[in-house]
């Protein structure tokens, strides 16, 4: 596939023109990464935008006492970068990849003059950066207040509404990250979560097929997922 059709499947560039995909084709450098290698940290200058091509990325966190928080986890087709794109500012988080990857890099002053010309881009980004911040708002609220069994079933609503997949009785949710990092992401220990999900499978909430989580009790999930935060 070339960048250029693989541009025109990016949600950021849907709707540009052939012309315009040729230009924006011309700026993009593509890299690879090893599986676990660092691609930024917090806190670096951010000077690009980056759009994975395949492969899959972490974008985490370490709290106070150095443990990591996975805050979200992108994969093909899905962008990162932008904020320190848009406003000169260091990294907000530390980007690393879950497995070998292959990345498109837009650096700054060629992907701003782009744009510059296309306010269509830059909306789509607005858009996307609130919805971001909106999860993340979320996020931290979670971990604020809720319990061990309302974060994991909230994560697990988010992966199913990030996948666009219809949620019903027997929904599978394909689980390609580890028990370890599904942990860092929820914000608990390894051993907490293996037990919440086991008294969710006894519950009849969901259960275990190898590497999937189908979820039973669509419902229920959802109830145990916005429990502190319903009124």
């Amino acid at each position: 596939m070339t960048n250029k059709t693989f541009l025109r499947q990016v949600s950021l560039f849907s709707g540009l023109s052939d012309k315009d995909l040729r230009e924006l084709e011309s700026v993009v450098r593509e890299r690879s990464f090893r599986k676990n290698e660092v691609i930024f940290h917090a806190q670096e200058p951010g000077n690009a935008l980056f759009v994975i091509k395949r492969g899959r990325v972490k974008i985490s966190m370490d709290d106070k006492s150095g443990r990591e928080i996975i805050l979200r986890v992108f994969e093909g087709g899905d962008f990162f970068g932008e904020m320190s794109l848009l406003d000169g500012e260091p990294r907000s988080a530390t980007v690393s990849s879950l497995e070998p990857c292959q990345a498109l890099i837009l650096y700054r002053e060629p992907f701003l003059e782009f744009v510059a010309r296309r306010p269509q881009v830059v909306m789509k980004m607005l858009t996307t950066l609130s919805r971001r911040l909106r999860k993340a708002d979320e996020k931290i609220s979670r971990l604020a207040f809720a319990d061990a069994y309302e974060k994991v079933a909230s994560v697990l609503m988010e992966i199913v509404e990030e996948r666009k997949i219809p949620l019903h009785i027997g929904t599978e949710i394909p689980i390609s990250l580890t028990r370890k990092e599904l942990a860092e992401m929820v914000g608990l220990s390894r051993e907490t979560l293996t037990r919440v999900i086991a008294d969710f499978q006894r519950a009849g909430v969901v259960r275990i097929e190898g590497h999937h989580i189908a979820i039973i009790d669509p419902q229920k999930l959802r109830r145990e997922a916005t429990r502190s935060f319903s009124v």
